[in-house]
């Protein structure tokens, strides 16, 4: 078995799902908006006996029938139930399935077979992210095994019309597994997308991925992208720009290999850093609404774009998108660091389709004049209020370019640049089920300081990735200098990370006095400092900076010196 390559075919061509689910209720609720029911059913049989799956299922008050959403959240994670009530409030029932088993808390949880130990997360091991025996002997095989059986609970129960299934980073790995056996209508998948083998390693480097034999079993009989072609109903990938647990360059890899006759549909989600914006919601309930209530909502197809020279020598994205659709608004992003996924600046480009006067949408690439890579991508939002976007495209400059641009020093000023450049530090600020963000806790804002002079709001923190891209990265020996302003005297602490992940910064705190005029800080890199006291030697080679501050501080004029 230990040099047995199983496929998404080979591996479950065996897979017993029929047996009896034997139900049972551990309670019932009712509330305003829904009534709640916890409950075990059985899954698959082992050795040792059967897995006995723990779940919740809500319902909505007042219907006798309904569609219905299986619901995976991310491994390791409590269930954040926030995201139920919305799905209550638009007619569809939730079961949410614990996939994990005993997390160790004491709460109740699926219990699996000992010899089967490895499908608690808590004691995965080397199951979870290793095929060494075979693709069958590992925790994905069990989470998968956990969601065909819940899928085809909620298709036996009467009162369900249809089935959907939306899966959360590691839940949405898990519902690729099943979505060509599974009895459902449609499939989210968010933050998840496969490439799993491939975490960590940049797509656009040119590096040369050399696997052994275990990689090329997980490959085969795990990771997502592997399940792609064979999945038979409608998919809908969201996807979050600068996360740190999903590559979403890759998503787009994906999404291409899904059957050519599946209706399917992407979005990424910018300047949410690693958090999917609440805009997205649009795009879940118009897809839930199509396919498991079958009202006519018409879901554009995806968007492409193409970058050219044009004939006066300046570098240009031409936009091409559904004809049949009625598009608002269009636009572009791109960024210059090519080879950090994780923290990268994407300057975007938006207008208002109406202002075209029906002329193709053309949007401008001001890349930095030095720079020999960019990266490129291209959205459409339609009236109905869905968004469509384009794959991720690579381009090789020859400059010179007519607007390519030089080297600024100027990192941000809010009168030019408003909110670009800044997204909420997601370390610090509020998100749902780890996927979306809270809109209550991660919103950039502007606010007005002395003399009406705006800024950019220090709480919650903010981060900018600015100081990594090319056209803005720091000279050697330089400082950094930027105003505030308080209302109230605080404490604003300056951090620069030089690892993708944000682990080890480099913190310097900046005392501001209450009212008053704006304050010129100037800083230079030895005043900044880790925890155990080592300086940074020099802004060379950051990733990021963030700003954070109890009060309502505000900053702006941020250049090098």
């Amino acid at each position: 078995m230990a040099n047995k390559i199983l496929t998404p075919v080979t591996l479950w061509k065996d897979f017993d799902g029929t047996l009896p689910l034997c139900e049972d209720i551990l309670s019932e609720s009712q509330t305003e908006e829904y009534r709640y029911r916890e409950l075990y059913f059985l899954g698959r049989k082992t050795q040792y006996g059967r897995v006995k799956i723990y779940a919740k299922y809500f319902t909505p008050n007042g219907l006798a029938e309904y569609p219905a959403v299986l619901l995976l959240f991310e491994a390791g994670m409590p269930a954040d139930l926030r995201l139920v009530p919305h799905f209550i409030e638009h007619g569809y029932a939730v079961l949410a399935v614990d996939y994990c088993g005993d997390m160790g808390d004491g709460s109740k949880h699926t219990i699996y077979p000992r010899d089967i130990d490895y499908a608690n997360y808590a004691r995965r091991g080397r199951a979870m992210d290793y095929a060494d025996e075979s693709a069958k002997e590992t925790s994905w095989y069990e989470w998968a095994a956990v969601a065909r059986y819940a899928a085809r609970y909620l298709d036996e129960l009467p009162e369900t019309t249809r089935v959907g299934m939306i899966g959360l980073r590691t839940g949405g790995e898990v519902l690729w597994k099943i979505a060509p056996y599974a009895p459902v209508s449609c499939f989210i998948s968010v933050c998840a997308a496969g490439w799993l083998a491939y975490r960590d390693m940049e797509k656009f480097t040119g590096e040369n991925c050399i696997f052994d034999e275990e990689r090329h079993r997980f490959i085969a009989g795990l990771d997502s992208q592997s399940y792609a072609p064979h999945v038979k109903c409608p998919v809908l990938l969201l996807s979050a720009i600068n996360d740190k647990k999903s590559n979403y360059d890759r998503i787009y890899d994906t999404f291409q290999q899904i059957n050519p006759e599946v209706d399917k549909a992407i979005l990424y989600s910018s300047h949410g850093n690693g958090l999917i914006g609440s805009h997205s919601f649009d795009n879940i309930d118009l897809f839930l609404d199509k396919y498991l209530k079958g009202r006519s909502v018409y879901l554009c197809e995806p968007v492409h774009s193409k970058a050219f020279t044009d004939e006066e020598g300046n570098l240009k994205v031409r936009i091409e998108y559904d004809p049949m659709g009625d598009p608002e608004e269009c636009g572009v992003f791109y960024t210059e660091n090519v080879n950090a996924f994780k923290a990268r600046d994407w300057t975007r480009i938006v207008r208002k389709v109406k202002d075209l006067n029906g002329e193709t949408p053309l949007f401008p690439l001001d890349v930095y004049v030095n720079s020999s890579k960019a990266l490129y991508y291209s959205f459409v939002r339609y009236s109905n209020n869905f968004s469509s976007t384009s794959k991720i495209q690579e381009i090789t400059l020859h400059n010179p370019y007519k607007n390519a641009c030089l080297r600024s020093r100027i990192l941000y000023t809010a009168e030019r640049d408003g909110l670009a450049g800044f997204s909420v530090f997601r370390r610090r600020a509020g998100s749902i089920a780890d996927c979306f963000a809270d809109t209550s806790s991660a919103k950039v804002e502007l606010k007005e300081g002395y003399g009406g002079i705006l800024g950019v709001c220090c709480s919650p923190d903010v981060i900018s990735y600015r100081v990594s891209e090319p056209k803005y990265e720091p000279p050697q020996g330089a400082s950094l200098a930027f105003d505030a302003y308080s209302p109230e005297c605080t404490t604003l602490c300056v951090t620069f990370y030089k690892d993708a992940e944000e682990e080890k910064g480099y913190t310097v705190q900046v005392p501001l006095e209450g009212g008053g005029k704006w304050k010129k800080i100037v800083l230079d890199s030895r005043d900044f400092k880790t925890e155990t006291g080592s300086s940074l030697s020099g802004f060379e080679g950051v990733m990021s900076v963030v700003f954070s501050a109890p009060d309502d501080a505000l900053i702006t004029n941020l250049i090098w010196l």
